[in-house]
C-alpha cells in the first residue's frame, strides 16, 4: 500500500501526508518546549495546568471553527495557517534569553501558544475533510491507517528527540527548529492540486450561525454516532487530570530529566503506531464496532491502572503499559474516524469533525484545572490512575447500553 502511494495519481495523498507529518512534528516540538519550560522554570502544577487548560479549551470550542473550515479555500487555509505558526514560533524565541520572565512576557508566551494551537485546530479537521475527496471509499481505512502510522513512526524519533533537543540544545533552539519544520510542511501544502471548489461550501447560501446549526442538526440525525461520542466527554475529564500528572509521574519513577517524559511519550507513540498497523487489517461496523469500543476501552483502562500499580517496582513495565493503552485507543479512534468520514457529506465534515472534537473535549479544561490541584496535594499516581478507572467504567457503561439496545 505504501508503494502505491508513490503513483502519480496519488500525488495529493503524498503531499498531504508529508505536510501533515511536518505539521505534527512542529506542533509537538513547540508543545514539548513550552510544556517543559513551564514545568522546569516555575515548578508549579497549577501553572503547568494552564497549558493543558488552554489546549483543551480550544478543542472544546473547536465547533466554532467548523463553518470556517467548510467555507474556506482548503489549500490556501493550510498554507496561511502554517505560515502564521512558523512566525509565531520565531516571535517568542527572544523570550527564552531571559531566565526571569516578566509577567507580561509569560502572558505573551501563553497567548502565542494559544494562537498556534488554534491554527492546528483548523489544520487537522481540514486535512480530514480532504481525504474522502481524494481517496476512494474502499481505501479510506487503509489511508487513514497509513496517515496515523506515518505520523506515529516519526513520533517515535520525535518524542525522544524533542527531549534530547531540549536537554542539550535548549528550549530556545527547539522552538527555532519547530519554526523551520512548519516551513517544510508549507512546501508540501503548496504542492497540493485538487479542485478547491469541490471542497468548498461557499455555494451554501447561509449565515455563519445557520451553517453552524446545520452541522449540529446533521450530527443529531446520526444517533448511533452521537451515542458513541457523548460518554467520552466525561471520560476525558479524567484525561485532563492525568495529563497534568504525567510529567511529574515520569520524573518521579523514570528519570529526573526531560528525557523521562519523552520516554513515556515514546512508548505511547509506539503503541499508537502498532494500533495504526493493526487497524489496516480490518474495519468493523455496527454491532462489531460497539464491541470493539468496549474491548479497546477496557484494555486501555486496565493498562493505565496497572501502570500506576507497578510504578515503584519496574520502570520497564510502566513503558509497556503506556504502550498497551495507546495501542487500544488508536485502533478504536481510527475506526471511528472512518465511520464519520463515510457517514457525512464532505461539505459538512469540517463542522462535524470540530463538533465531535468539542463534545469529546468539553470536560478536559475542568480536568486540567483539577489535575493541578490533585497533583499538588496528592501526587501524580492518583491523577494517572483516575483516567484508567474512568475508562474501565465507561467500557462497562457502553456494554450495558449496547446490550439493552439489542432487546
Amino acid at each position: 500500500m505504501l508503494k502505491n502511494l508513490t503513483n502519480k495519481d496519488n500525488s495529493n495523498v503524498v503531499n498531504l501526508l508529508i505536510g501533515r507529518i511536518g505539521t505534527n512534528i512542529a506542533d509537538s516540538l513547540f508543545y514539548m518546549a513550552i510544556l517543559w519550560y513551564f514545568k522546569s522554570h516555575f515548578h508549579s502544577p497549577i501553572l503547568l495546568s494552564l497549558i493543558f487548560i488552554a489546549d483543551s479549551t480550544i478543542d472544546m470550542l473547536s465547533f466554532t471553527l467548523g463553518p470556517i473550515i467548510d467555507r474556506s479555500n482548503i489549500k490556501k487555509s493550510l498554507q496561511v495557517v502554517t505560515i502564521i505558526q512558523a512566525i509565531l514560533s520565531l516571535i517568542i524565541v527572544p523570550l527564552f534569553n531571559d531566565q526571569n520572565l516578566h509577567i507580561l512576557a509569560i502572558i505573551l508566551l501563553i497567548i502565542v501558544y494559544i494562537l498556534s494551537t488554534i491554527g492546528s485546530t483548523l489544520i487537522y479537521p481540514a486535512e480530514d475533510k480532504i481525504l474522502p475527496i481524494i481517496v476512494k471509499k474502499e481505501k479510506l481505512t487503509k489511508i487513514n491507517g497509513i496517515f496515523q502510522m506515518s505520523s506515529q513512526t516519526l513520533d517515535l524519533f520525535l518524542d525522544a528527540g524533542a527531549t534530547i533537543l531540549i536537554t542539550y540544545l535548549s528550549i530556545k533552539n527547539t522552538i527555532i527548529i519547530s519554526s523551520l519544520i512548519f516551513a517544510f510542511a508549507l512546501l508540501f501544502y503548496a504542492r497540493l492540486n485538487f479542485k478547491v471548489q469541490v471542497l468548498s461550501a461557499s455555494k451554501e447560501k447561509s449565515t455563519y450561525l445557520k451553517a453552524l446549526i446545520t452541522g449540529w442538526q446533521a450530527l443529531k440525525k446520526e444517533r448511533e454516532i452521537l451515542i458513541l461520542i457523548l460518554p467520552f466527554a466525561l471520560t476525558n475529564l479524567f484525561y485532563g487530570i492525568s495529563s497534568v500528572g504525567l510529567p511529574y509521574f515520569a520524573t518521579q519513577f523514570l528519570n529526573k530529566s526531560a528525557i523521562s517524559y519523552g520516554s513515556l511519550e515514546l512508548a505511547s507513540s509506539i503503541g499508537g503506531l502498532l494500533g495504526s498497523i493493526v487497524v489496516q487489517r480490518f474495519y468493523v461496523k455496527d454491532n462489531k464496532l460497539r464491541l470493539l469500543i468496549v474491548i479497546c476501552l477496557m484494555f486501555s483502562g486496565l493498562s493505565i491502572v496497572l501502570e500506576t500499580i507497578i510504578a515503584s517496582i519496574s520502570p520497564i513495565l510502566i513503558l509497556l503499559f503506556a504502550l498497551s493503552s495507546t495501542l487500544w485507543i488508536s485502533i478504536m479512534n481510527i475506526n471511528f474516524k472512518v465511520l464519520v468520514q463515510e457517514s457525512f457529506s464532505p461539505h459538512l465534515l469540517g463542522r462535524i469533525n470540530t463538533i465531535n472534537s468539542s463534545i469529546v473535549n468539553c470536560m478536559i479544561p475542568i480536568g486540567s484545572f483539577l489535575g493541578g490541584i490533585i497533583v499538588k496535594n496528592f501526587g501524580a499516581i492518583p491523577a494517572i490512575s483516575l483516567e484508567g478507572i474512568a475508562q474501565v467504567i465507561t467500557a462497562f457503561f457502553y456494554l450495558i447500553i449496547f446490550m439493552k439496545a439489542k432487546h
